[in-house]
């Protein structure tokens, strides 16, 4: 185009540009900024879009401050500002998680006299939610039902996209209540919903456990227009297959084919993962073995899901081997992958196996988590390998880790197994003064280590430390003190004191 005499319209060069910002396979804003400098030494002046597209970029490019330098262009062109360029700037600001920086600027254009749309207000809720502030988000809703920043004759209210954007902040924070009460004041206000709210809805309901609701909303949503996508039906595939009820997810599998929506990768992950929580490792190899045949790529879910139901179904060798295939594919890895073969590893006592496996993750440049170690180190304490056990724990400092309750308490069973009772003490202090303290589990595996010690003195007062900080005797150690009740060996006072513990 530039070679072209006359030289084209900047209205033309516009229309490429807003082309290339929809390209995701290369860095279209560097690109554009860079077209637009060149056609300024060809003497193509922007006009008021141009200036748009080009604050947009580098918005995008994380550079609000050079969006901002192009107010003043603009007004040397001869546009007015207006309440798009601002959009633009918000919307740049929202991108950096700079949101009060957006709430200042939105503000500041208000005063202006300049009208914000709910675009803009939508923009500043959904940043909101990304960051996890739903108060800030709820507050803002308020503000914009208020009407507090509109002109009088101006009436905008939030639309679908300010409500979706709520609902899926607060269930992706634990909020369901809260998304529920947003949907229904949504629905009150006589707003449509969309196709995507209730997707949201139907994998709130299955991801709680309540595949009828969702059924019952897949069902009101046909009735009222809207048609399920194949969004929708993995929902509820996901919902059935964290129930257990894979002849429903099959049936389900047949249903989305007969509209056109052959398995894909998401459906053929979600039905292994169901069939390994069944217990039924051979029907999830089957599916698995199924997706090469239809050419789709297992990836890293995928395998690492298997190898933890062939683990667990103690399949070592099968679980090893999948491992080497999954290698062999290109296929590398994660920290999960890891800690579940590593498990596999130490439940069947295979610990030097383990720890050269922990050495070649450590090579392949995945970063052990607690997790991993905490697998090593309850193992290594089982098998009675203390020694061991207590290295790794000592190796978590210049890991830069930090143990957690699960790590202290296993140490303690540890120390517990080899009649150690005089290095709890330090190991309490210790989780005090790394602010981990000690969890019901820490209390019971102490009271119960100090039982089998035959110590009973030390497991009362740890009883009464433990029922002090609001804990009760887990099913073991109810177990053990009935046991030690119906022996006979008790004095009556003992005996009253350990009935106080379990009644």
């Amino acid at each position: 185009m530039i070679n072209l005499r006359p030289l084209p319209s900047v209205i033309y060069f516009n229309q490429l540009f807003t082309a290339i910002v929809k390209l995701k396979r290369f860095n279209p804003h560097s690109t554009i900024i860079s077209l637009f400098r060149q056609l300024e030494l060809y003497g193509i002046k922007p006009n008021m879009h141009s200036v748009g597209i080009l604050a947009n970029c580098y918005c995008h490019l994380g550079r609000v401050d050079f969006g901002f330098s192009l107010l003043a262009k603009r007004l040397k062109l001869g546009y007015p500002l207006d309440s798009v360029i601002f959009n633009t700037l918000i919307n740049g600001y929202v991108h950096c998680d700079k949101l009060p920086q957006a709430a200042h600027l939105l503000n500041k254009i208000v005063k202006l006299g300049l009208q914000p749309s709910v675009v803009t207000y939508n923009t500043i809720v959904k940043g909101l939610c990304r960051i996890g502030d739903n108060a800030s988000a709820l507050a803002f809703l308020k503000k914009i039902q208020s009407g507090s920043h509109f002109k009088p004759d101006i009436g905008i209210k939030p639309d679908v996209v300010t409500y979706n954007s709520l609902v899926r902040g607060l269930y992706n924070s634990g909020s369901g209540d809260e998304a529920q009460r947003v949907l229904t004041e949504m629905l009150e206000s006589n707003i449509t919903p969309t196709v995507e709210t209730y997707n949201m809805l139907v994998d709130m309901f299955c991801k709680d456990g309540c595949v009828d609701q969702a059924q019952s909303i897949i069902k009101y949503m046909i009735e009222r227009g809207v048609p399920p996508n194949i969004l929708t039906y993995s929902a509820l595939l996901d919902g059935y297959c964290l129930r257990g009820q894979m002849e429903d997810a099959e049936n389900l599998l047949d249903l989305m084919a007969g509209n056109g929506w052959e398995p894909n990768l998401v459906s053929f992950s979600t039905m292994i993962n169901g069939y390994c929580k069944a217990n039924n490792i051979d029907k999830a190899l089957t599916i698995f073995h199924e997706m090469f045949r239809k050419r789709i790529t297992p990836e890293v879910v995928c395998y690492t899901t298997l190898i933890d139901g062939l683990c667990k179904a103690n399949r070592l060798p099968s679980a090893r081997k999948l491992f080497k295939e999954m290698l062999a594919h290109g296929i590398a890895p994660n920290v999960v992958t890891y800690a579940s073969l590593l498990d596999g590893l130490c439940k069947s006592a295979l610990l030097d196996e383990a720890v050269k496996l922990l050495e070649e993750m450590e090579d392949n440049g995945v970063k052990p988590n607690i997790v991993i170690y905490n697998i090593l180190i309850d193992n290594l304490c089982e098998a009675g390998q203390l020694e061991d056990a207590a290295k790794f724990f000592s190796d978590l400092v210049t890991k830069g880790l930090q143990p957690d309750v699960k790590t202290y308490t296993t140490i303690i069973k540890g120390f517990c197994k080899k009649g150690l009772m005089s290095e709890i003490a330090q190991v309490l202090r210790i989780m005090e003064e790394d602010g981990c303290p000690p969890d019901d589990r820490t209390y019971n595996t102490i009271i119960r280590g100090y039982i089998l010690n035959n110590d009973l003195s030390n497991a009362l007062y740890y009883c009464d430390l433990m029922v002090g900080k609001g804990f009760e005797a887990d099913a073991d150690t109810f177990s053990l003190f009935v046991g030690l009740i119906s022996s006979g060996n008790l004095s009556d006072s003992n005996k009253d004191l350990l009935k106080k513990f379990i009644s």
